[in-house]
């Protein structure tokens, strides 16, 4: 998958690009699996989809660390990523992570903006991922990245994940998409 990235960069400089894991690499076709290839289709034109199943926030700072934003200027670049981190790390950790990552993408794409997307919620982490939005959003700020939470979109009132948006409870389906996709891309 990397190797494909860094073909499909050389190839044609992309002006914006989404980093992250499954939830990004389902989306819209880079995988055989496809959830939300319409909304994709539809709503995402103009970016490279740079997800990669199963990432880690240190799975994507390698990649960063090895070329997906080198030799170009991107306008946006789109970063989506923690959940992955939820079962071994803490939330301090996982924003501190996300904030080097953050750190290392501005030294390669100094001229683009940078959005983080908060974590989006998952079946039976609900509260612990709002937490770590509520932080992730003051680093994010402190920083000068521009931070979204489309989290709000994919919960019911009582705080659990709207099980219809979702595929398993954690990665979208193409109703989870069309909620979030305007948030991520305005």
């Amino acid at each position: 998958r990397h190797a494909g990235i860094l073909k499909a960069v050389q190839t044609a400089a992309p002006k914006n690009v989404i980093l992250g894991n499954s939830i990004v690499h389902y989306w819209g076709g880079a995988h055989r699996i496809e959830n939300g290839a319409r909304v994709w289709r539809e709503k995402m034109t103009g970016y490279l989809n740079m997800g990669c199943g199963w990432d880690r926030i240190e799975n994507v700072l390698w990649r960063v660390y090895h070329g997906v934003l080198d030799g170009y200027e991107a306008e946006r670049v789109v970063v989506m990523i923690g959940t992955n981190n939820l079962g071994t790390d803490s939330d301090e950790d996982i924003v501190a992570g996300i904030e080097h990552l953050l750190d290392a993408i501005r030294v390669r794409q100094p001229k683009a903006e940078i959005r983080v997307v908060g974590l989006l919620p998952r079946r039976g982490q609900e509260q612990r991922i709002k937490d770590v939005n509520v932080r992730l959003r003051a680093m994010a700020e402190l920083r000068g990245y521009d931070y979204v939470d489309v989290g709000a979109s994919l919960v019911q009132e009582d705080g659990k994940i709207v099980e219809a948006c979702f595929t398993d409870g954690l990665h979208p389906n193409e109703e989870g998409y069309s909620r979030i996709v305007e948030q991520i891309t305005k």
